[in-house]
């Protein structure tokens, strides 16, 4: 066959393939309500003609711009969707050709941008569901299985960002500041905030030999607590740093089983708060949002070797020819940010991560009065909570002793 056939045979085969006609569209919400904080979520699935004539369904993910004061403030300050539409666009398009480039069959570790329009704050994308991609239990957490799958994950993500650093297609000038270690009205909002409602919890249904841990918590000033928070990611400029995924927890990672229920493939989604940073901050913002805690207690250490691993052989694989982390690097580096994952994971990220309840954390009213409302602190009462946090509030409070030794 020659040139001339092949290339005839190849466009008639993509066109018949491709979409010619939608016959008939329904729109639902993709997630239920409490699922998701900054966007509305819907899915749309039609009934579509192709290119030969034969009628099949099709679905997409249309995610829009969620609207009210305290969200308006959010986007206004992070431009939230201008941002992921940038990292679908350029970073995650450079690393398909990076990928081909070096011949990385493991496949992409995000689903395809289909349109993203401006002036709506609108973003078509892949329907993963479609393709068998489900997320985790929120309220249930990882196992092992699921957790090792993120961690060499995420350590390919990072060497790829790496990568397109050197090579100047990626610039951390063009990212803000993490928002939960840097910027003051977020950390008192969400972080403060959720300690404050975690004090008030205990306080209310946990009992009198958790009354000396609720007063330590209590007594940390605001300027003390934030202080100590942005210390946890003011990395001097030998550490190695690289672009983050910002928001790497259970609704922002989609799996694909095998048919045991194993899982062998996985997407991150939600690319709105990118950051440069020590990579160690989206790994401590998963192990402690995602993973079932005792998972967790149990395979810290073999779980941070475990990405460790991944990065260096990632950095390998991609041709990275920079100076990369030892173990040891990323161990201090997960040890100095151990307060802020603990005190992330205890106070605001258990009305998001361990309730069923609907409505526990409520974004627009948090950002609006300060972390003074918008928690429910029902949730630090519910079975099983207790369990799951109270190792690191003693944890956090030992911590705070030392401090004033």
């Amino acid at each position: 066959m020659n040139k001339v056939t092949l290339e005839r045979v190849l466009k008639w085969s993509s066109n018949n393939s491709k979409l010619k006609r939608i016959i008939e569209m329904k729109t639902e919400s993709a997630l239920p309500k409490g699922e998701n904080y900054t966007s509305t979520i819907l899915r749309v699935t039609l009934k579509v003609v192709l290119g030969n004539g034969r009628i099949t369904n099709r679905s997409f993910i249309i995610k829009k711009e969620n609207v009210g004061e305290g969200m308006n403030q959010l986007n206004s300050d992070f431009k939230l969707f201008n941002t992921e539409a940038s990292v679908y666009t350029n970073i995650l398009r450079e690393m398909d050709y990076l990928m081909e480039e070096f011949g990385d069959t493991e496949g992409p570790l995000w689903c395809e941008l289909i349109h993203y329009n401006q002036s709506d704050s609108t973003i078509i994308l892949e329907d993963l569901k479609a393709s068998g991609f489900a997320t985790v239990k929120r309220t249930e957490g990882q196992d092992l299985d699921h957790a090792r799958l993120v961690l060499r994950s995420l350590g390919r993500y990072h060497a790829m960002a790496k990568v397109l650093e050197n090579r100047g297609l990626l610039s951390k000038d063009d990212y803000k500041p993490y928002l939960f270690l840097n910027n003051e009205v977020y950390i008192r909002n969400l972080i403060y905030g959720g300690k404050q409602a975690l004090v008030k919890g205990m306080r209310a249904a946990w009992g009198e030999e958790w009354l000396e841990y609720a007063d330590k918590l209590s007594q940390i000033s605001f300027e003390e607590y934030s202080k100590r928070i942005k210390n946890c990611g003011n990395f001097d400029e030998a550490t190695f740093k690289c672009l983050n995924h910002g928001d790497c927890w259970n609704n922002n990672i989609l799996f694909q089983h095998d048919w045991e229920g194993r899982p062998i493939a996985l997407r991150f989604v939600d690319f709105q708060i990118p950051h440069y940073n020590s990579p160690c901050v989206d790994v401590t913002y998963f192990m402690y949002t995602s993973i079932k805690p005792h998972v967790r207690r149990q395979n810290y250490t073999s779980l941070v070797e475990f990405y460790h691993k991944s990065l260096t052989c990632s950095l390998d694989r991609f041709g990275y020819k920079g100076p990369k982390p030892s173990l040891e690097d990323i161990n201090n580096a997960m040890e100095r940010l151990c307060f802020f994952g603990m005190s992330f994971f205890t106070g605001c990220s258990p009305p998001g991560t361990l309730t069923e309840r609907t409505g526990a954390l409520d974004l627009d009213l948090i950002i609006k009065t300060d972390g003074e409302e918008g928690i429910d602190i029902r949730v630090y009462s519910e079975e099983g909570v207790m369990e799951k946090i109270g190792e690191e509030i003693k944890r956090i409070v030992k911590l705070q002793d030392s401090w004033s030794r």
